[in-house]
């Protein structure tokens, strides 16, 4: 937890107490977080911060790269602490997001972006689809009709 807290120092940023609990609160998720899920975790530790401060603060931790946002199609964006590449299975009804455990810009398409003389900036990776739970919720909807 540290090292989020000691990267916002070093870019000049205060660290609030409100940056703390917000950072602490990704840091204890096992998932994903809507901003929405954030401010409901902080005000359970903090009553005194409000949403707006939450959203504020999300932005400029975004911002700097300490906290990544996943966009989702048709859902409120996500966030975690950015640990790097940013490469996910997105469950299209419940907003479940995977984490892909390696990058997929290797092999083929690695080899692919060189020959085209290409130099990438930055990537995201995200296949959108049904998780395991929803898939079971759309079968047992289709065999009631």
């Amino acid at each position: 937890m540290s090292e989020p807290l000691e990267k916002l120092a070093a870019l000049g940023y205060k660290v609030t107490p409100q940056r703390r609990i917000i950072l602490q609160v990704l840091a204890d998720s096992s998932r994903h977080l809507s901003a929405e899920e954030i401010a409901d975790h902080v005000r359970k530790i903090e009553s005194s911060i409000s949403v707006a401060t939450v959203y504020r603060n999300i932005n400029l931790l975004v911002e700097t790269g300490i906290v990544s946002k996943l966009d989702l199609h048709d859902g409120p964006a996500r966030y975690e602490l950015n640990q790097g590449h940013n490469h996910h299975l997105v469950c299209l009804s419940c907003g479940t997001a995977i984490k892909i455990g390696y990058c997929p810009m290797q092999g083929e398409l690695k080899n692919f972006i060189e020959v085209n003389g290409f130099v990438v900036d930055s990537h995201h990776f995200e296949i959108t689809g049904y998780c395991r739970d929803c898939q079971a919720k759309r079968e047992q909807l289709n065999t009631e009709k």
